[in-house]
């Protein structure tokens, strides 16, 4: 499985299990805020992820993995620098867990790029 598809499953199942659970509770550990918001938002995230996955093409995940990387990495970053003026307040391991996967996201986006210029050479 490619790297792109691969990153838009898993992130995918990721924000469609934290979403599941935000019916649930509000936070998880008291690590990770699950409001009402968010379990939209996470939910969103999720079903486009595996909608991609399942449906689209090498240029769908490169455009899903780009642009959520970006989105996730920028909400990461404004939640661990400025965590009020985000609403809901975003938690330490939700900080995280939108940076890692936003990595990931330009990772995963990155390895095709990479192979396509080296098989160039």
């Amino acid at each position: 499985m490619p790297a792109e598809k691969s990153y838009a499953r898993t992130t995918g199942w990721i924000y469609l299990t934290l979403s599941a659970t935000g019916l649930f509770t509000n936070n998880l550990w008291h690590m990770i805020n699950l409001s009402g918001s968010m379990t939209v938002v996470n939910l969103a995230i999720g079903i486009t992820g595996l909608t991609v996955a399942r449906q689209g093409g090498a240029r769908a995940h490169r455009v899903y993995n780009l642009l959520l990387g970006l989105i996730l990495m920028s909400w990461g970053a404004a939640g661990t620098w400025a965590p009020t003026a985000l609403v809901p307040h975003p938690l330490p391991l939700e900080n995280a867990l939108h940076v890692l996967t936003g990595i990931w996201g330009f990772y995963g986006a990155g390895s095709v790029l990479w192979s396509r210029l080296s098989r160039k050479s």
